[in-house]
């Protein structure tokens, strides 16, 4: 969890462009008048790629303490309404692999860029269905605001990261949090019966995405002219990172390969040691 912890804060409080502050607010103003001409837009290039599976490592999953939002000590592991269909083990496994080996749910960003592109706030949908948080990974940008829909004839109660739970939902109602810091959080329901999970992880800065359900990811707004790093992750996975310096209006195709966490056994045996976890190479750069 600790790694998981060094990487997020690699992808989120260091990403962002020279010259800005680190709490994301604009940089600090010239002694040119702010009326002036204004700047013409930045350099774009097209980048776009795949994220796959190191060799030799299987798909990961959050354990049992991962899935649901502990209110009480003494009240956890309720089970699902009889509505719904029963969990299953791949409910734990976000990040899902594809026929040709490929990562879909895989959130990759960049950094060490020069200019600071702003955005209007947005509003990311998020839907309680079957019982499970839908989708399992929102990316956003400070100022952005996350709505909870439930949809089942049962009361949840959701709750982002170390937020208290805000109030029961109960179907067709909703629940907005306006993402005001930086940073990586689970959304959970606890206490009335889990709903799964969805990681929101928060960003300083346009400049990312999220690999689509064939693994692959693109972007059309990519920084050019300068050598910009991008990397892949998932809280389940090592960073990935690249460097790359696409000149303006030129299309460029990599290839990243992840390595899950270590994950700790759930049941430990002290008489049969564990098998050590293979390591991966380099990741492998496309044309």
């Amino acid at each position: 969890m600790r790694a998981a912890v060094l990487v997020a804060a690699a992808l989120i409080g260091a990403s962002g462009c020279r010259g800005c502050s680190s709490a994301g607010s604009a940089p600090a103003p010239s002694a040119a008048p702010s009326v002036s001409t204004p700047k013409p837009p930045a350099p774009q290039a097209v980048v776009e790629g795949v994220v796959r599976l190191a060799e030799g490592f299987s798909i990961p999953s959050y354990g049992a303490e991962g899935m649901e939002k502990k209110i009480l000590d003494h009240v956890s592991g309720a089970g699902l309404p009889g509505s719904c269909t029963p969990l299953q083990p791949s409910d734990r496994q976000p990040v899902k692999l594809t026929s040709d080996g490929h990562l879909a749910g895989v959130l990759l960003a960049a950094s060490k860029f020069s200019h600071q592109p702003a955005r209007a706030p947005r509003v990311h949908e998020v839907v309680i269905r079957n019982c499970r948080l839908e989708p399992a990974l929102v990316v956003a940008m400070k100022g952005d605001t996350v709505r909870v829909r439930n949809e089942v004839d049962y009361p949840f109660m959701p709750g982002l990261g170390q937020q208290p739970v805000a109030r029961t939902l109960s179907r067709g109602q909703t629940y907005d949090v306006v993402l005001d810091k930086a940073g990586v959080n689970p959304l959970l329901c606890g206490f009335t019966a889990p709903c799964g999970r969805t990681d929101v992880v928060v960003m300083l800065h346009p400049y990312y995405a999220v690999t689509d359900a064939t693994g692959r990811f693109r972007f059309e707004d990519f920084p050019a002219g300068e050598t910009v790093a991008l990397s892949a992750w998932h809280p389940l996975f090592q960073e990935s990172r690249q460097e790359l310096r696409v000149e303006p209006g030129a299309h460029q195709k990599l290839e990243f390969a992840l390595t899950p966490l270590p994950q700790p056994s759930a049941t430990p045996k002290p008489d049969r040691p564990s098998t050590p976890t293979p390591s991966s190479g380099p990741p492998r750069k496309g044309t």
